[in-house]
């Protein structure tokens, strides 16, 4: 068993990039066989954890006949007041314990992951607040309840890689409607740059009055990164008179296609969104992956999901936080009212 620091674009050993995949025929199954259980999203690939956190990142890992058999990666944060906490890197969506468990009948493969689950859980550093959000292959958290963590369920969309046809049939007829006006007046172009993304990005967070929950740069370097391997896109929506409406970013490993970031100026966006997530659906369905809408926390945003098809899966959540550290914490927030 092992605990050890990445060094930013060490010699990890990691496998191959995984390339996004031909097309299915329509009606295939949905969910690609994950070629390598080690790295099961983008987000647990060391180039991905480089750019969203450079320097900064590290993982546990369990050995067994020589070789790591799980892993998990993580981002220790550094706060005020002696506090820290186990967390994931910004603009990352899912991580959690990425475990291969090898043949075998079912039963004993399920022991064999809570038995390296449990040994990754046992290495990671002390922290007074751990929060990470699993990963789709991830069908339980029991092993981190048994530790003392609390655990909870979230939800997102997934759309199968059908035909485009059958999607488009399978959407409400309203969604149908607000994309079809959307085209009228909309043009879709990869013609934003990472940095300028990323820019376009924070303005309308902030123009909109609230804070954004990402760093401009933190969003740069990720876009890059994923442009730079093919790994991504950015599809911009133009109106007639050349100004960008609204734009989106989305990632892809070998089974799923990820809706990243979006941002929409709200004055002009006139069903500008939509149409930028229809092309993203499209675009999933070539590479023969699942397009996962990456979060359903609002009624908001199930309402306008829903409108696109698609089928509700689970996505787990593991937490925990001691009573040192929300005593920290409320002695930091107390400090910041009284000076800030």
């Amino acid at each position: 068993m092992e605990f050890r620091q990445i060094e930013p674009f060490s010699a990890v050993t990691v496998p191959v990039e995984h390339q996004p995949t031909r097309p299915r025929q329509p009606g295939a199954v949905s969910h690609l066989p994950i070629t390598d259980p080690l790295t099961p999203t983008i987000f647990h690939e060391a180039w991905w954890l480089d750019a969203a956190a450079p320097g900064a990142w590290s993982e546990v890992t369990v050995q067994a006949g020589g070789r790591i058999v799980g892993r998990m990666p993580f981002l220790l944060r550094r706060e005020s007041l002696g506090r820290a906490a186990c967390v994931m890197p910004e603009v990352t969506h899912f991580l959690g314990p990425a475990v291969e468990a090898g043949n075998g009948a079912p039963c004993n493969r399920a022991l064999k992951v809570a038995q390296i689950t449990r040994e990754l859980l046992e290495q990671l550093p002390p922290a007074g607040f751990f929060n990470q959000r699993m990963h789709r292959g991830v069908e339980d958290v029991l092993v981190f309840a048994e530790q003392g963590y609390q655990t909870l369920v979230q939800f997102t969309f997934e759309i199968a890689p059908e035909a485009p046809d059958q999607i488009w049939a399978n959407m409400r007829d309203k969604t149908r409607n607000i994309i079809r006006r959307a085209e009228e007046r909309h043009e879709l172009a990869d013609c934003l740059p990472p940095a300028a993304f990323a820019a376009y990005y924070t303005a309308n967070v902030e123009n909109s009055g609230h804070g954004s929950y990402y760093r401009e740069a933190d969003i740069a370097r990720v876009t890059e990164a994923a442009l730079a391997r093919n790994r991504g896109r950015i599809i911009a929506a133009r109106t007639a008179e050349g100004r960008i409406a609204g734009a989106i970013f989305c990632v892809w490993d070998q089974s799923t296609c990820y809706y990243l970031l979006s941002t929409r100026d709200k004055g002009i966006d006139q069903g500008a969104t939509s149409q930028l997530i229809w092309e993203a659906i499209r675009h999933a369905a070539g590479l023969g992956l699942t397009f996962d809408f990456d979060g359903l926390l609002t009624k908001g945003n199930r309402v306008f999901f829903t409108g696109f098809g698609g089928v509700v899966r689970p996505r787990y959540v593991a937490w925990r936080k001691t009573r040192s550290y929300r005593m920290t914490t409320h002695l930091a927030n107390l400090y910041h009212r009284l000076c800030g």
